[in-house]
C-alpha cells in the first residue's frame, strides 16, 4: 500500500503527516509506504496547490483542503488494507 501526502510544509500537512504515522503505529504496519510529496507540479497531478493538504491512498485522492478526522482517517487506511 502507498500512502501519499501532497502538500508543500504547511501546519496541516505536517499534522496529517504525522496523523498518518501515528495510526500506522497503532496498526502495526510498518510495511506500509508513505511519500511525501512536495513538489509542486506533482502535487498538481492530483490537486490544485490551493487544496493542500491532499492524501491519496493507492493512487485515490480521498481528502483535501483538511486533516481527517483521526477515527476517519483509520478507517480509510484499514479499508485500504483490507483491499
Amino acid at each position: 500500500m502507498i500512502v501519499r501526502i501532497l502538500g508543500t510544509g504547511c501546519v496541516n500537512c505536517l499534522r496529517l503527516e504525522a496523523l498518518v504515522d501515528q495510526i500506522l503505529i497503532d496498526l502495526g504496519r510498518t510495511d506500509v509506504r508513505v511519500e511525501k510529496v512536495d513538489d509542486p507540479d506533482e502535487i498538481r497531478r492530483y490537486i490544485p496547490l490551493d487544496l493542500i493538504p491532499g492524501l491519496v491512498i493507492n493512487d485515490v485522492l480521498v481528502s483535501v483542503r483538511e486533516v481527517p478526522a483521526p477515527e476517519l482517517l483509520r478507517q480509510w487506511l484499514e479499508e485500504a488494507l483490507r483491499s
